[in-house]
């Protein structure tokens, strides 16, 4: 068996596999296992020819992440469970429940922690705000398009610069440490994006840039945005990117993941203002 530091060289071996998982979690794509590599620890393990990653999570448990469906192959799905039991792994992590009627027949112990869940909204959704529930947000937009002269570019070599300074700003601004906010995670997602295929935008208002947003297609009907982030001072800043973004880059696919919310209550509740269509939970499945 050999095992070593998920790097940069294995984005060739890995993003095949995961793309053909088809999972709409937003760890089953090789850009985000790689931005917070040092965050989870993450380590490729070949065992008999199987490819399988190991992780720490934010609860300090080793687990254990299958790179094939457990679904299609049996063979991988004992490989996977021999080496969680030999090795002493807490548990398999993160399963999604169309993987779950394996353990649930054998009996395994099964939970999920709701700050790991992704939160799923249907594009349409984020296109236009429809419905009661939702007025604030047409409102905030609205006011927002009204009180600026808004624009979005595409986000390239020529205005790199203005995400790069807000983020600094933000940082600046945040109440987290820089080692513990997603500061260098989101700065390598904007400096190597074409490494990884990576969609962004900048906004701005006035000639001022005041956000941007940058992810990628996780499935082929899921897009995942993993990093956000406006001056909130630009009223309507988060309504207008959400919108307008899904407007440009989203209309292929049915569903947009904003991601977990990590137990931060401001993000939790931000995240359920929009009226989330789907909790896609992550399973863990106990191995001790």
């Amino acid at each position: 068996m050999k095992e070593v530091k998920l790097e940069m060289q294995h984005q060739a071996l890995l993003f095949p596999l995961l793309k053909n998982i088809q999972i709409p979690l937003s760890e089953y794509c090789f850009a985000n296992l790689y931005f917070f590599r040092n965050t989870h620890q993450y380590r490729v393990i070949n065992r008999n020819e199987d490819l399988f990653l190991s992780g720490i999570s934010y609860d300090k448990k080793r687990y254990l992440m299958p790179l094939q469906d457990l679904n299609e192959s049996e063979e991988y799905r004992d490989e996977l469970m021999n080496l969680g039991k030999e090795s002493g792994y807490d548990m398999l992590f993160p399963i999604p429940e169309v993987w779950l009627a394996y353990f649930e027949e054998n009996g395994f112990e099964i939970d999920h922690l709701e700050q790991d869940s992704d939160y799923l909204y249907t594009s349409e959704k984020m296109r236009s705000y429809s419905g009661r529930k939702l007025h604030k947000k047409r409102n905030l937009l609205k006011q927002f398009v009204e009180n600026y002269d808004s624009d979005l570019q595409a986000l390239t070599e020529l205005n790199i610069h203005d995400p790069l300074e807000l983020l600094d700003l933000w940082q600046t601004a945040s109440t987290q440490e820089m080692c513990n906010s997603d500061y260098y995670q989101c700065r390598d997602a904007l400096i190597h994006r074409d490494s990884f295929n990576l969609q962004g935008a900048v906004f701005y208002a006035d000639g001022n840039a005041v956000g941007f947003m940058i992810g990628e297609a996780i499935s082929d009907n899921v897009f995942a945005i993993h990093f956000a982030k406006g001056d909130t001072s630009a009223k309507g800043i988060y309504q207008f990117m959400f919108n307008r973004f899904t407007e440009k880059f989203c209309t292929a696919y049915e569903f947009i993941n904003l991601e977990q919310d990590l137990g931060i209550e401001g993000l939790r509740k931000t995240k359920r203002s929009y009226l989330p269509d789907h909790m896609a939970h992550k399973y863990r499945i106990h191995l001790k």
